[in-house]
């Protein structure tokens, strides 16, 4: 899930940061080698807790930077869905999917 490359390097670990992932346990300095200069790299545990329909989601992901050519690699990272175009036949289909009293409020508010 590396984003955008910066200067040869794929930076993931910063952008989790700034999607609200945490630590889950301190980073183990040394923990592999890197699979690019294999030097010691260091593990970091994230998690990131997902509020929704009066439940909590606890999602772990997993990852490692090597502090030499500073190469990061997230494993069990979460995909962003992709999110779809508004077109007016996503927009009926959506409609059509309502009951049919939603249907006739929702049309009702707009006059």
């Amino acid at each position: 899930m590396p984003s955008k490359n910066v200067g040869g390097f794929d930076l993931v670990l910063g952008n989790l940061y700034n999607d609200y992932w945490f630590n889950a346990a301190p980073p183990q300095h040394n923990a592999e080698s890197c699979i690019k200069c294999n030097g010691l790299v260091t593990k970091h545990s994230l998690e990131k807790y997902i509020f929704a329909f009066g439940k909590i989601t606890t999602k772990n992901c997993t990852v490692f930077t090597c502090p030499d050519c500073l190469h990061e690699v997230a494993l069990d990272s979460p995909k962003k869905p992709k999110a779809q175009q508004a077109t007016k036949t996503n927009l009926v289909k959506l409609f059509s999917k309502l009951s049919k009293s939603v249907q006739q409020q929702l049309l009702l508010d707009r006059r």
